[in-house]
């Protein structure tokens, strides 16, 4: 590795280091032959060595390049020069391919105390997230700890427990005329012991991009069937769960443990609600569509998340069998209030138009509430009403 050769450089100067690759290397060898893919790749090679803005560049292999900045400070505009080189060899129309290329890269830091062999982990993990997301991807602290958490999450299967250190609490959801609790929301939490708070966004997302969201759907499920009696004591009349389209469209598994929750949530004279996220709608709306209404089939209720945020079309969301349209607090934030009040007004209107209720989310100030009183909403969440119930800590009742 050329970057294990610059220890010292590493412990003297910030340095912007990329690594590139040809990812589509074999299938041009394949199609048009070695010699053809090797006159590309080096063509690349010559256009980086001549960039005033380079300071080396090396092959790690026949398809890896390792290049190194003069200038540490502008990571945007040289990973787009460095862009721009390749989209010039694949646009000059002298190969009947294209090279396809992941890029990587990483600013050291030469405070930090790290090795050139701990910077080139990171880089490499960069590396390997850009053939991931097909984007240019730069090494921080967020990087390597996504590249962990997929590997923690990729060795999870069907019957596993949750790994150390994920829980689920419980967001309040709030009547907007008195205060008074509706329900509750089961929100993952994961204190990972060694990689720290990890977020929501980070974890689902990773989850779903390896096909395994539907097991924390179904965890999410069993703590629900856990905690409900807890939750019960507390006041309230409904349970609200994040659902993935993933899990609806071939998780039969979920279904059974649906079957045998339900019972018990309406003995006790609670509603379940399974939130379905507005950019989550999936491509196969037929496999949607029918994994919703076999939820309602079975007594739950459907709620659309986040609507607000999405790029969904409203058509395909109102096709969809709703009870509660939640409203996203974004909409909250709008500078001008009126602005603010008028798009809560029309996703007010969207929820009259399919027979929905509507639920304000982030509901944080008084002047927040104020904005879903104004417009006719029932139901609110957020923190004025207080942050999410942990049943595995005392309750402020019990202190």
């Amino acid at each position: 590795m050329l970057l294990q050769g610059i220890e010292d450089l590493v412990q003297k100067q910030d340095l912007l280091i990329v690594k590139l690759l040809v990812t589509n290397s074999p299938v041009i060898e394949l199609e048009f032959g070695s010699t053809l893919a090797s006159k590309a790749i080096k063509e690349l090679e010559v256009s980086f060595s001549n960039l005033n803005s380079i300071a080396f560049v090396g092959r790690v292999s026949k398809v890896l390049f390792e290049i190194r900045a003069k200038d540490a400070s502008n990571q945007l505009g040289f990973i787009r020069q460095i862009r721009s080189i390749v989209n010039d060899v694949n646009s000059s129309k002298r190969y009947r391919f294209l090279l396809e290329t992941s890029l990587g890269a990483v600013v050291t830091d030469h405070k930090a105390n790290l090795s050139s062999k701990d910077w080139d982990a990171r880089l490499n993990l960069a590396l390997m997230k850009s053939t991931r997301t097909g984007r240019p991807e730069i090494a921080d602290t967020k990087v390597a700890t996504s590249e962990q958490v997929r590997h923690e999450l990729s060795r999870l299967g069907p019957g596993s427990p949750p790994p150390e250190g994920m829980h689920w609490v419980f967001q309040p959801i709030n009547y907007v005329a008195t205060g008074e609790v509706f329900g509750y929301e089961a929100l993952c939490r994961w204190d990972s012991p060694t990689l720290g708070s990890i977020s929501p966004e980070m974890f689902i997302q990773i989850a779903e991009d390896l096909n395994l969201v539907q097991i924390i759907d179904f965890w999410t499920l069993k703590s629900v069937e856990a905690s409900y009696p807890e939750l019960l004591l507390l006041g309230g009349q409904a349970i609200s769960i994040n659902i993935s389209a993933q899990t609806l469209g071939n998780d039969h598994e979920f279904f059974s443990a649906v079957d045998q929750l339900l019972p018990k949530i309406k003995e006790a004279h609670f509603s379940l609600i399974f939130e379905l996220t507005e950019t989550s709608v999936i491509e196969n709306q037929i496999d949607l569509s029918l994994g919703l209404i076999g939820l309602r089939k079975r007594g739950a209720k459907i709620a659309i998340d986040d609507f607000g945020t999405g790029k969904t079309s409203l058509s395909i969301i109102s096709s969809l069998p709703t009870d509660f349209v939640k409203l996203d607090g974004s909409l909250l934030e709008v500078e001008r209030p009126d602005l603010s009040v008028g798009l809560l007004e029309l996703g007010m209107k969207f929820a009259e138009l399919v027979g929905a209720e509507v639920i304000v989310e982030k509901v944080e100030t008084h002047e927040d509430l104020e904005l879903a009183r104004k417009v006719g909403a029932k139901y609110a969440q957020g923190w004025l009403f207080g942050q999410p119930v942990d049943l595995s800590l005392p309750t402020p009742t019990q202190l």
